[in-house]
């Protein structure tokens, strides 16, 4: 009787067969089964950048242009109502006294009055800050500071000034030619005011506006030997802008 320990012989011995299909003769890399598929995330692309659309210019110029119009018309509607005009200056008297040169030198006092004239209907005026100045030829001479003032519609009021050079440096060629028109009997002067003016039409106040005014080429009679002048052939008109 054959021992059943003993292995029977005459029969191959059975091949080993993996749980995972990795036996002997399979060339498997691994005892323990393939490694799982590797999944990589691949980033969403960022979002464009936000533009505004074409639509929203044109309404944004609409707008704009709706209130450039708007605002045109009533500026002139305001325009035909209020009828807005400069105020008038007129250059009423004016007196030298004083008068004496050195070879460097100018020293004089002056004494202006002024006629101002607010023509408008429906709306006032206010001066405030004037400043008044006096010029040989395109030199400085003399300034002075004038009382603020206020001027209903249609009225007229005198504004009066004071100016005063005492030992002013004038240009050697400017007194030659002083000393020259002294001796023909009169001597231009220019005279200039500028002030901060404002209108306003009952609770309507428009902007602040400097306005400049000035005489040119006033003449004073001086007689060669004398010190004292008068302002010369009468009234002068005095031009006005801002």
């Amino acid at each position: 009787m054959q021992d059943p320990s003993r292995p029977a012989t005459g029969y191959p011995a059975p091949h080993f067969h993996h749980p995972n299909g990795g036996g002997p003769g399979t060339g498997a890399a691994y005892a323990y089964g393939a490694p799982p598929p590797q999944y990589y995330a691949v980033p969403a692309p960022p979002p464009p950048p936000w533009r505004p659309s074409r639509s929203i210019f044109r309404v944004f110029l609409a707008t704009m242009i709706c209130l450039a119009v708007v605002f045109g018309v009533c500026l002139i509607v305001t325009w035909l109502v209020l009828r807005p005009s400069l105020p008038q200056f007129r250059l009423h008297t004016l007196s030298l006294s004083n008068l004496s040169t050195t070879a460097q030198s100018l020293s004089a006092t002056w004494q202006l009055s002024f006629v101002v004239r607010n023509g408008n209907r429906k709306m006032s005026v206010t001066y405030n800050a004037l400043h008044s100045s006096l010029f040989y030829r395109d030199s400085y001479v003399a300034e002075s500071q004038l009382q603020p003032f206020h001027q209903d519609t249609k009225s007229q009021t005198t504004l009066n000034a004071t100016l005063s050079a005492a030992a002013t440096y004038l240009d050697p060629g400017h007194l030659n030619d002083l000393a020259q028109e002294k001796a023909r009997g009169q001597i231009l002067f220019d005279a200039q005011i500028i002030a901060s003016t404002s209108f306003r039409s009952g609770s309507w106040r428009f902007r602040t506006r400097v306005l400049k005014v000035l005489c040119r080429k006033v003449p004073v009679a001086v007689a060669s030997n004398a010190t004292s002048g008068v302002l010369l052939d009468g009234d002068r008109d005095c031009q006005v802008w801002t």
